[in-house]
């Protein structure tokens, strides 16, 4: 299989910032300033150059560039991240070549994954925070399971809020978005937030609410297959601060979310009491949190089968600075629940069919982080955590890393890490089932399975970071070796093939045949990622990244590429200050040539593709800023011919209003 190069994006990208002359945003913060404060890569803050990690920081500047209603079109920018396919939802965000069911989301540091709730094609976890109420997000590349547990198997994005403010301040974003095609849909998003005390220096309270819509497209797409539908979402938060005395704070925090996905709806309420404490010996964290998920329509079109999925987690960490090194303890332990009439049934038509809807599982965990020099300016970060699963039995995840500061510029960073992940409640339970293959009645049907094993990782990287007055840049080159891979997406409706299949279970009393969650023999994805910036004077600024990802299933005599996944993918983002008030900028997201199918008689694919887009901020006061620009500005088609892909918008124009109080 040939790939197009990476040139012609570069060149083409070339001609248009050449073109535009200074249509760009200025000095805005990203990952490669070595300078920026971080807190996801051994839970307590570093620097970047200190992190052991690959870690991109987006920062609010950042966010408010683009009109954004979910992450996942942001987080596509990211060097080393690529986006999974579903139909036309929001797409899912792949880490390294592995997907959305890999990657921990965190809010505040608290888990918001809604896997159990929403088995496949789960487009919900980059949403439940609106844009505009976020400080940064950490993006870790690389499996973090030696801290957060096998959730974390390929990375780990962390989303940062806002923090409450010492005296009363509130925010109003508004953001329209209308469609060149007038048979598409438009969208808006808005926004408020306020916070102030409640008790001076003592008590203070946040609060925020948030909603965003997209019409439902009509007829857009002239392979037949249909436009993207309507999504209409809506959240409200709410955290509460009391500062106990100088060493000691406590949080609540309460978050509630409607996401409806072409009216699959899911109902989040989720509530986290946290203790923090710094004090002479170091510094503690220890929290408890509930996280309640509604699936109110079930994942299947035609049919009702609404599920409930709640977690529960205690956790704590302790920070002991000794000397020189820096010693990180902690704990967790986690439930996990859920109740789903219908499709934890059992087979249909089975003796046992309906009799037990619910399932569970617990685990707890202990974990150290360990860094200290080697030399003067080399440390050495070794970790592990220890997993105890109720099903699976005990298993380790240990790290180590090195971190090289070789003068004022140069970082070296080098590290390797093996990971554990434990099947899904839905993979793991032989009660589940769902009906699949396009049909609830001449389709097939899929079920979860017992003898599943464990997914385990090793993963190396080496990256070298080099930043001076005006310019860096960084380049990283890695290795994913997964064992076990848990799989589904060999299935049939073909009554006449489906018992060739090596996951075939049988028939239901319908015809329809049942395959079961199997495992893969091995799966590898390596690549590389390259990032640079360079300013431009005071006005100007250029970021350039690339990545280059190769993911194979390796379990059969073939090596066969994993579909959605483009061997080269690159960004270019253009920022220009035109004065104090007024800011320009525009961006090109290039996507390689990457398949869409992949099966022993044949291999479609999609072809490479740029996108363009065009924006400018005024502020008309410091407190009102105003916005506009082009999506997609260049109106490049980009459709779908098989359901199971996904449109790129055409041509779009936005206005954005944020105000200040």
């Amino acid at each position: 299989m040939s790939y197009p190069q990476a040139p012609s994006f570069l060149l083409r990208t070339g001609i248009l910032g050449c073109l535009l002359c200074g249509a760009t945003l200025a000095q805005a913060r990203d990952g490669l300033e070595l300078g920026s404060t971080v807190v996801t890569a051994s839970a307590t803050e570093q620097t970047l150059r200190e992190a052991p990690a690959s870690i991109t920081v987006i920062d609010a500047e950042e966010i408010a560039r683009r009109p954004i209603l979910d992450l996942a079109d942001l987080l596509g920018r990211v060097e080393g991240v690529t986006l999974s396919r579903s139909g036309n939802t929001v797409p899912g965000v792949q880490l390294r070549g592995f997907d959305q069911a890999y990657t921990l989301m965190l809010v505040d540091g608290r888990r918001v994954n809604s896997t159990s709730a929403s088995f496949r094609g789960n487009d919900y976890d980059t949403g439940w925070i609106a844009p505009e109420l976020i400080e940064r997000v950490e993006v870790v590349r690389g499996p973090m399971s030696s801290l957060y547990g096998s959730d974390a198997i390929g990375g780990v994005i962390n989303i940062i809020t806002k923090k409450a403010s010492s005296t009363w301040r509130g925010n109003f974003s508004s953001t329209a978005i209308a469609q060149q095609d007038r048979d598409a849909g438009d969208a808006w998003k808005t926004s408020a937030s306020l916070s102030g005390p409640l008790v001076p220096e003592r008590l203070l309270l946040k609060l925020s609410a948030a909603a965003d819509r997209r019409q439902a497209d009509r007829e857009v797409n002239g392979s037949g297959q249909s436009g993207f539908p309507a999504n209409r979402n809506n959240s409200a938060n709410g955290e509460l601060t009391w500062f106990v005395d100088e060493a000691n704070e406590l949080a609540l925090n309460v978050d509630n979310s409607r996401r409806n996905h072409d009216d699959f709806v899911l109902r989040r309420e989720a509530y986290a009491l946290t203790h923090k404490g710094e004090y002479a010996f170091g510094s503690s964290e220890f929290s408890l949190q509930a996280d309640e998920t509604r699936n109110l329509d079930g994942t299947v079109s035609g049919q009702n089968n609404p599920n409930e999925a709640n977690t529960y987690i205690a956790q704590g960490r302790l920070a002991l600075p000794l000397w020189q090194t820096n010693l990180r303890l902690g704990g967790e332990w986690k439930r996990e629940e859920l109740d789903d009439d219908t499709n934890l049934a059992g087979l249909p038509g089975s003796s046992t069919y309906g009799q037990d809807p619910t399932t569970s599982v617990d685990t707890s965990a202990l974990f150290v982080d360990y860094d200290f020099p080697l030399l003067q300016d080399l440390r050495l970060t070794l970790g592990n955590r220890y997993d105890h699963h109720e099903n699976f039995g005990g298993h380790n995840s240990p790290r180590a890393y090195l971190v090289w500061q070789h003068g004022d510029h140069l970082t070296i960073k080098s590290g390797w890490a093996r990971a554990f992940r434990a099947p899904t409640l839905l993979q793991n339970s032989p009660n589940w089932g769902s009906a699949s293959c396009g049909s609830l009645t001449n389709g097939c049907y899929i079920i979860g399975s017992e003898n599943l094993k464990p997914e385990t990782s090793n993963s190396k990287e080496i990256a070298f970071m080099l930043e001076y007055p005006g310019w860096g840049g960084s380049l990283t080159v890695y290795r994913n070796d997964l064992r076990n891979m848990i799989d589904i997406e060999s299935r049939t409706r073909d009554v006449t093939l489906a018992p060739s299949y090596g996951n075939f279970v049988g028939f239901l009393p319908d015809g329809r045949p049942v395959f079961a969650y199997q495992n893969l023999d091995k799966v590898r994805t390596q690549g590389g990622e390259l990032s640079l910036h360079k300013d431009f004077g005071s006005d100007w600024r250029a970021r350039l990244n690339y990545s280059y990802l190769d993911a194979r299933n390796l379990s059969d005599s073939a090596p066969t590429p994993m579909i959605y996944r483009p061997r080269h993918s690159a960004n270019l983002n253009l920022d220009w200050a035109a004065s104090n008030r007024l800011e320009l900028n525009a961006s090109a997201r290039y996507t390689g040539t990457q398949l869409t199918s992949v099966s022993t008689r044949s291999q479609v694919r999609k072809e490479a593709y740029t996108l363009f887009d065009l924006g400018l901020r005024y502020r008309l006061s410091d407190d009102v800023t105003v916005g506009t620009g082009l999506l997609n500005a260049f109106d490049k088609t980009v459709e779908r011919d098989v359901s199971a892909d996904f449109n790129e918008e055409r041509r779009r124009i936005y206005a954005s209003l944020s105000v200040n109080f």
